[in-house]
Parts: structure tokens; C-alpha cells; sequence
């Protein structure tokens, strides 16, 4: 007997293959008894697997997997799992289905107002697909490698042609499309601007600023990124001309040397903003402003100009515990005072950083500048388990890994956005972090992209599962467990998981319909489970049985092979009826029935047969035949002979008695249970005449008298004697 086992180079096999073409997946393994194959398929991305689902067009021969016409789903990892009753093993193969690559993106074209969103969709065919990319007139888009392209807020730039472009290591298909801007907008523009001035303090200072766009921009103002709204001594005022640009003031009176510091006018509109900075110095000893909280998310680049006055300033410099940036590659500092960290993290760079302004005479001054790191979440991937069908329910798991809390997360289906009153939904937190998504009655209705939403302070996080609604029926895989000895029952249970009703549910039997075949009953147990049994199993149902379910949509099948192992039958043997002392005897068992590989052996009164130096031999003829040979029979060899043969599936037995009175032997047979039987010690040689009781038993602590002839040189000779003169007057117990 031997366990399955697989060559090196049988382990693990990848195959290319081409849309349409017909092969066969081998699943070559060695194993003794002979081995069940099953074939299972893993689903994309992931470890889990389903058992391949066997149709007109994929089929299972022994433990070669078929494939007719391939198509691109067919692509994939395949796992042959083969056992026997020693043990299992099993092999992987990579399937790839090749087919020529072809895209197309839609809309072709679209008209986009400002401020709106713009999506475009990559549709593509062909396996296998490496990359997708995109490009905006004929440059690439970084960091857009998905099939839908989205722009959230169409901007002037944002107009032109866009392709899409799919490859892999052969060839490559693209597609283009248009993006062009809605209504007749004008982004900002500044027109007349302020310059650098250096001053004492005491006079007044006017900047202004002038712009045009449509729609007509509105102009702000900042000092050092701080927004300025009017006060005692600063006047903000704006108006629009004839020809429609916007003229905007600063007055500041009695400049004062805090007022010093970068000034900035910005223009803005819905459609875009411009702007203009300039210094404004104003003599007097260093001062540095209150610096605003920064919040900048994890992986952003941190930007921060020390807000100082006075004039002239020596030198600019940033700290962080004490010590003089920068202190790693990620930190640059320059001299007018900007401080950059790139690729920020939460770990390494949330502190309270420290910028120090002096002049030349060594005064100086200082701010503080805390910084938080914020994540933004991150949506751990999901998806449905498979296609759904009418009726059923599905679910989805939002779980965000990452990201700081509070957390807000919402479900869409499409542009629709998901509430608890939607018909069939049920959404369920769980925790801070995970929500559940549940569809109670999956209808055609219900396919589409699901789309999870997490939103914190860091940003907006989403990922999307497609549902697929499927009308055609599915068979659960079903097995026998193991293989069934002859006369065992057996039950296969064909359930139609999937599948629209109403459903028509039949069997086969190597290809051949059957309701009630050699002893084979099948019975629909509901609508969509069918039960196929076997009242007593014998050798001719080992075979293969498929399952058929078929509704409007189409049809759909499930074989399962059956084994059933046969056990041991040996043919009658028995002893002649004279044997003389010193005679040989023969006994032949032979097996007649039972699977292979047999073990045949012998006992002597109900232990094992010692052969040495007792005048027996064991001969092994063939696999089913074993002989036992007594070379010169003796007293001594008396006794009870069984022969006995065992497979996987059972054991069998058959026995015979040598006894050294045969009258004793016949007694024996008719005593009523609990009787011992006697032994007397008479010579072989009476074993060669034969005496009968009659056909009715005896009964203990009864007489019998019978007539037994007694001769030594084998003529016969009888004398009329009671058996009593030696048993007694009664049997004995």
C-alpha cells in the first residue's frame, strides 16, 4: 500500500493558454489503493478555494481536469488533491488564458462645468492585463493605475484629451477620450500688484491689488498665512470697476514695526484663484508672531515660514528640543526663514519646533510652532464571496486598519448613497472602527459597486466591491466521504445553492438518466435539494454520478465519484471423510471475492499457526490462494483449523475440525449449548469408521447406544457394544 505521491517536477506547473483553446490539466500521481481525485479552484487574491464546478464544457477523467474552449475566467491557481485510504497529497498549477488586449474609455467626450466633478472609465478585454495607466495629453498621470479616473473639482487644467492605456508583457490596447470646460469662465487674474517696501515706523501704508475673472473673483488678504479682517489701524476695502475687475486696499496707519512681515492679496472665484505676495519691512528689533497650530497629514509635506518682524533680521533659524535643524535628510531650512519636513510621519515628526530671529546687535526673538500628524484612514480590502442570486443575502465588512478617530463611515451603491431606510440594507457599527453591510434579499436589482466611505481630519478614505447577481443554478461541491464497504448504504446530497426557480433537478450514472437503478433511489428532499441513495452497495456502483440542475437561465452540474470496497469471500473447504495416522491432508483456501491487496493467514484453535517443527506448512499461491499442508497427520495435529483473509474492507473466515474420534466429533455437533465436549484418548485410527446418533439432538444426562466397528488390518469388523461401556451410563457434561 502506498500514500500519493507527486514527482519534483509534477509539483508545480504554470501553463499559457489561448481564449477559445481546449487542453487538459494532468494530476499525475502514484498511489496504491487507487487514489480520489478532487479539483478546486482558488478565488482571485486570496487563499481560500471552492471545488471546480464541472459542466459540458469542464470535466474530470480520472484525475485529469479538461477544459473545452477556455475562456479568460477560466485563468487561475488550481489545486489537485488526491487521497487513499494510506494517506493524501496534493499539486498547484497556474493556469493563464490569454486573449488579445482591446480598451475603451467612456464618455468619449464631456462637458464639465468648473468646480464639478469629471469621471472617466477604462473598459477593457483581453488577459493578462499587467498594468493600467493613464495620461493627459500624451503625459502620464501619476498615481492613477486603477480603470476609473476621477477628477473631483474640474479646474482650468484640467482640460484636454485623456488615454487609457492597458498592457502586459506581449502588447498593449489604449483608448482615448475629451474633457472639455462648460459655460464661458474665466479663471482669476491678477492685474496690478504691490511691491517690496522697506520704512521707518510712523507713516501710513496703502497696498493694492486689482483682478478680473468671471465670475468677478473676491480678493482677501494675508500677513504672513494669517487671514486680516479690519481693525483700529488696518482698513481692508474693495470695489468693482466698469469693465468688471475687482480693485482692492490695504491701509495700514502708523506703521508699527510688528506690522512688518510677508503680505499677501488673494483672488478667488469658483473656478480658480490667483495671488501676489510681497515683504513689507519696517525697521525695529527682531519679533516673531504667534505661529498658528500646523495639522498636516501623515506622508504630506510640511511648509512653514517663521512670521518675523523688525528690520534688518541677521539670521532665521529653527530648533527642536534644543537642537539646530536639520537633523536628517527630511528637514531643510533657508535662510528667510521657511522650514520644510517632506513625507511628514506621526512618529518622527509631531513636536513643538522653536524658530529664533536676530539682528546683528544679538537681539533676538523667538515662536513656537506645534505640529500635529494626522492619518488618514485606510479601508482594509474587501469583497463579495462570489457572484449572488436572487433571494439570497450578502455582506460586506468595512474594517479601517488605520487612521485617526473620530471616524465617520457611510456606504453608496453607484452615485446613490445607502441610508438606514433603504429597502433591503441593514448597516451595523461595530466599534469605531467597522461597519457591516448587509443585503437582506439579493435581487438583479441589487448588482452594482458598493462603496465604502471613511472620512477623518486626515482625509477621505474609499474602496468599492463589485456585486454580481447571477440567475443561472449552482451545485454545492459534494463528495463521497470515504469509500463504502460492500452492503454499506450511501448518500449523496445535491443542493442547488444558487439558481432562479423553478429549478429541475436530475441524476446520472456514467452519463445514463436514472430514477431507480440497480438498487438506486433518488428522491427530491425540497426545491433545490436532491438525494441520491444506495440501499446496499456492491462492487458495480463504484462509478461516477453527476448531479443536474437546470432552470431558465441555463444548466449546471456536479459529478462525484463513488468507491466501494468489496470484502473477503472465501470458497467452502473441508477434510475427507477417512484419514489415516501418517496420511498427508491438504486444506486449499482460496478467495474468491474481495479487493486486492489480500491478506490471507491461518489459526489453530483460535491462535496463530506455529509452523515450526510441527509437520505444518503455508503455501501462498497467487495473491488469493493460500494452501496448509500437513505432512503425516498425527494425534497431535487435532484440533480446529481456520483460514482467514482481511482487506480494507473486512474479513472473512472459514474453519474445519480434525478431531481424533470422529464419534466424539459427532456427539459434539448436537450437544445442547453449555456441554463440554469430552476428549477421550481412543487411537486415530477410529476416525476412519463412521457411526450416526440420528437427525435428533441429544439431550444432556441422556443415554445413546450405537454400534461402532472396530478393525486393524482394515477388514471390517463389527461387534454389537454399548457405547456406554465407555461413556458411561450418561453423557457426560
Amino acid at each position: 500500500m502506498k500514500a500519493p505521491t507527486f514527482s519534483s517536477e509534477s509539483r508545480s506547473s504554470t501553463f499559457l493558454k489561448v481564449k477559445g483553446q481546449s487542453f487538459s490539466l494532468l494530476c499525475q500521481a502514484q498511489a496504491f489503493p487507487v487514489p480520489l481525485f478532487r479539483w478546486y479552484k482558488f478565488l482571485d487574491g486570496s487563499s481560500r478555494k471552492q471545488a471546480v464546478v464541472m459542466d459540458e464544457r469542464v470535466k474530470q477523467v480520472s484525475g485529469t481536469l479538461i477544459i473545452r474552449e477556455a475562456r479568460v475566467e477560466d485563468s487561475g491557481k488550481y489545486l489537485c488533491v488526491v487521497n487513499n485510504s494510506v494517506g493524501g497529497e496534493s499539486v498547484e498549477t497556474v493556469l493563464t488564458v490569454t486573449a488579445p488586449l482591446a480598451a475603451g474609455v467612456e464618455p468619449t467626450t464631456q462637458t464639465v462645468d468648473f468646480g464639478r466633478p469629471a469621471i472617466f472609465k477604462c473598459n477593457y478585454e483581453g488577459n493578462p492585463v499587467k498594468t493600467v495607466s493613464w495620461l493627459k495629453d500624451g503625459k502620464a498621470l501619476p498615481g492613477h493605475e486603477e480603470p476609473v479616473l476621477k477628477i473631483e473639482s474640474v479646474r482650468k487644467e484640467d482640460k484636454g484629451m485623456y488615454q487609457c492605456f492597458v498592457r502586459n508583457e506581449q502588447e498593449s490596447a489604449q483608448a482615448s477620450a475629451e474633457l472639455k470646460l462648460g459655460g464661458r469662465f474665466e479663471p482669476p487674474q491678477i492685474r496690478h500688484s504691490f511691491n517690496e517696501e522697506t520704512m521707518q515706523p510712523g507713516p501710513s501704508v496703502f497696498l493694492k491689488c486689482v483682478a478680473s475673472g468671471n465670475p468677478t473673483p473676491e480678493i482677501t488678504w494675508e500677513l504672513d498665512a494669517r487671514k486680516l479682517s479690519n481693525s483700529d489701524r488696518l482698513q481692508v476695502g474693495q470695489y468693482v470697476t466698469m469693465n468688471g475687475d475687482v480693485v482692492s486696499h490695504l491701509n495700514i496707519s502708523s506703521v508699527q514695526t510688528n506690522d512688518g512681515g510677508l503680505y499677501k492679496c488673494i483672488a478667488s472665484s469658483k473656478v480658480g484663484s490667483a495671488e501676489h505676495a510681497a515683504r513689507l519691512n519696517v525697521y525695529g528689533l527682531p519679533f516673531v508672531r504667534p505661529i498658528d497650530k500646523k495639522m498636516i497629514v501623515a506622508g504630506e509635506t510640511l511648509f512653514v515660514t517663521c512670521p518675523v518682524a523688525g528690520y534688518p533680521i541677521e539670521s532665521i533659524v529653527w530648533e527642536r528640543d534644543g537642537r539646530l535643524l536639520p537633523i536628517n535628510r527630511k528637514q531643510k531650512v533657508f535662510p528667510n526663514g521657511t522650514l520644510i519636513i517632506e513625507n511628514v510621519e506621526r512618529m518622527s515628526d509631531q513636536a513643538t519646533y522653536t524658530c529664533v530671529a536676530k539682528n546683528s546687535q544679538g537681539f533676538s526673538s523667538r515662536g513656537t510652532l506645534e505640529v500635529q500628524v494626522l492619518v488618514r484612514p485606510h479601508i482594509t480590502p474587501f469583497s463579495f464571496e462570489g457572484d449572488a442570486n436572487s433571494g439570497e443575502g450578502a455582506q460586506l465588512t468595512c474594517y479601517v486598519g488605520k487612521g485617526d478617530t473620530p471616524l465617520l463611515i457611510s456606504w453608496s451603491v453607484g452615485d446613490l448613497e445607502l441610508t438606514s431606510s433603504s429597502a433591503g440594507v441593514i448597516m451595523t457599527k461595530i466599534g469605531e472602527r467597522t461597519s457591516l453591510l448587509t443585503l437582506t434579499n439579493v435581487t438583479a436589482a441589487s448588482a452594482g459597486n458598493y462603496t465604502c466611505t471613511a472620512v477623518n481630519r486626515g482625509g477621505t478614505a474609499n474602496h468599492t466591491a463589485m456585486l454580481s447577481v447571477n440567475v443561472m443554478p449552482y451545485i454545492t461541491p459534494f463528495f463521497q466521504e470515504e469509500a463504502a464497504t460492500n452492503g454499506d448504504s450511501i448518500q449523496l446530497n445535491c443542493h442547488v445553492a444558487k439558481g432562479d426557480r423553478p429549478l429541475k433537478i436530475t441524476w446520472s450514472f456514467h452519463g445514463e438518466e436514472l430514477s431507480s437503478h440497480l438498487g438506486i433511489s433518488t428522491a427530491k428532499f425540497s426545491e433545490r435539494s436532491s438525494i441520491l441513495t444506495i440501499a446496499s452497495a456492491m462492487a458495480a456502483h463504484t462509478g461516477n454520478y453527476t448531479c443536474s440542475a437546470s432552470n431558465q437561465a441555463g444548466t449546471a452540474s456536479f459529478t462525484a465519484t463513488v468507491l466501494v470496497n468489496v470484502r473477503p469471500t472465501i470458497n467452502p473447504f473441508y477434510l475427507e471423510s477417512q484419514t489415516f495416522a501418517g496420511e498427508t491432508i491438504q486444506l486449499n483456501c482460496f478467495v474468491a471475492r474481495g479487493d486486492s491487496p489480500l491478506l490471507i493467514g491461518w489459526n489453530v484453535n483460535g491462535q496463530s499457526l506455529s509452523i515450526s517443527g510441527s509437520g505444518v506448512s503455508v503455501t501462498q499461491v497467487g495473491p488469493r490462494t493460500s494452501l496448509l499442508t500437513i505432512g503425516s497427520v498425527m494425534d497431535r495435529h487435532s484440533g480446529n483449523y481456520t483460514c482467514y483473509a482481511e482487506n480494507k474492507a473486512g474479513r472473512a473466515e472459514h474453519s474445519v475440525t480434525l478431531l481424533g474420534l470422529l464419534s466424539h466429533y459427532r456427539v459434539a455437533e448436537r450437544l445442547a449449548p453449555g456441554v463440554i465436549p469430552l476428549t477421550p484418548r481412543l487411537p486415530l485410527i477410529l476416525q476412519k469408521f463412521r457411526f450416526s446418533f440420528g437427525d435428533e439432538p441429544l439431550e444432556a444426562d441422556s443415554s445413546a447406544v450405537r454400534q461402532c466397528g472396530i478393525s486393524r488390518d482394515r477388514a471390517h469388523q463389527s461387534s454389537a457394544g454399548g457405547l456406554t461401556d465407555f461413556l458411561g451410563p450418561k453423557l457426560q457434561r
